[in-house]
């Protein structure tokens, strides 16, 4: 006896794949949302739109590829969105296929893939519930040890092993443990210090703004310290902060004042990679949230774990192993580049 298929059959063999395009060199006024008109963005805009479903096709087969809509959403910004049908596809093996990187390359653009089910579109807003963010040279400019290091002298030794554990040369627990040796005696003000001379990254106010006014839960979890991530916690309204904890050793002989022990505390986790996605796997099991509905940033190897694990995972202005790694990457101008990826865009959070 043959059955007839539903809507919501239908619906589970059927997905959005978003397929947004970055212009590598975009004007001043990229976030105005007029369209270029210089003959190369002119030349960028035919070719990430209908021309690129042919080479998009066969990354998608055996299953269907239809254009749905094509738009420009800001200067040097476009979005193609697709109705793809089982088997879908798989956005982080289209990003990483030979033919999109020579796309890319002929084209200066970037391209960032993602895949949603067609019931949880509407216009294609991305559904995101839990955005997870790291923090140093993410969600701050800074890599808050370097600072750290600087304040006593010793800058180009802890850069050197910082550099190596974001590449993911050295494991980032021994890193940090070599790194926090070299810093035993930093007077324990530094973080007071620090609060005035680290500065957040260009776009990240508007970015976790808009997240909260769509009900977001936002959350920082760094490799750092808690003091600047609970001072930035503040800053930007965030929901949770996780980072790690230093001992702070009493004045002595040595060092006349309170100062970093230059070791973690017992007492709490120390966030390495695994632990990073623990807290996005812990946070989405606590609020209901399925993972597809998560939206993941960071820029380090410590990272990779829980970009991966995200719905939507996006390294940001990311290390080299990083870029090639992770299931999407982005070197944008702000983290407001961000929000197109979720279906906003820069006007609607500025107002």
């Amino acid at each position: 006896m043959s059955q007839t298929k539903t809507s919501s059959d239908a619906n589970a063999n059927e997905a959005r794949f978003i397929v947004t395009f970055f212009a590598k060199t975009r004007p001043s006024n990229a976030a105005s949302g007029a369209i270029l008109v210089q003959d190369d963005s002119k030349s960028q805009s035919r070719a990430c739109g209908p021309t690129f479903s042919s080479l998009l096709a066969p990354q998608v087969s055996p299953g269907s590829l239809t254009l749905l809509t094509y738009n420009t959403l800001a200067a040097g910004v476009f979005q193609s969105i697709y109705n793809v049908t089982t088997p879908f596809p798989n956005p982080a093996k289209v990003r990483h296929h030979a033919s999109i990187a020579a796309f890319e390359a002929l084209h200066a653009v970037e391209i960032v893939f993602d895949l949603v089910p067609s019931s949880n579109t509407s216009d294609f807003v991305r559904p995101v519930k839990l955005a997870v963010f790291d923090m140093d040279s993410t969600l701050i400019n800074e890599e808050v040890i370097d600072e750290l290091a600087r304040s006593i002298g010793i800058t180009n030794d802890v850069a050197a092993i910082t550099a190596r554990a974001m590449n993911g040369e050295i494991e980032f627990e021994q890193s940090l443990r070599e790194r926090l040796g070299l810093l035993k005696g930093v007077k324990a003000v530094v973080w007071e210090e620090l609060k005035s001379t680290v500065t957040v990254a260009d776009g990240a106010k508007e970015l976790i703004k808009y997240l909260r006014d769509h009900g977001v839960i936002t959350v920082v979890v760094s490799g750092g310290f808690a003091p600047m991530a609970n001072w930035l916690k503040e800053q930007l309204g965030l929901d949770h902060a996780f980072a790690n904890h230093l001992i702070v050793s009493p004045s002595n002989s040595k060092y006349p004042y309170p100062h970093l022990s230059g070791e973690l505390s017992p007492e709490h986790p120390i966030v390495v990679p695994a632990y990073k996605r623990q807290v996005l796997e812990t946070l989405a099991q606590e609020n209901a949230i399925p993972l597809s509905e998560t939206f993941v940033v960071g820029d380090g190897s410590n990272d990779l774990l829980m970009l991966g694990a995200a719905g939507l995972g996006v390294a940001w202005r990311a290390k080299e192993r990083v870029q090639k790694e992770a299931p999407q990457r982005l070197n944008g101008r702000t983290l407001s580049d961000l929000i197109y990826l979720l279906g906003g865009t820069i006007e609607e959070d500025s107002r």
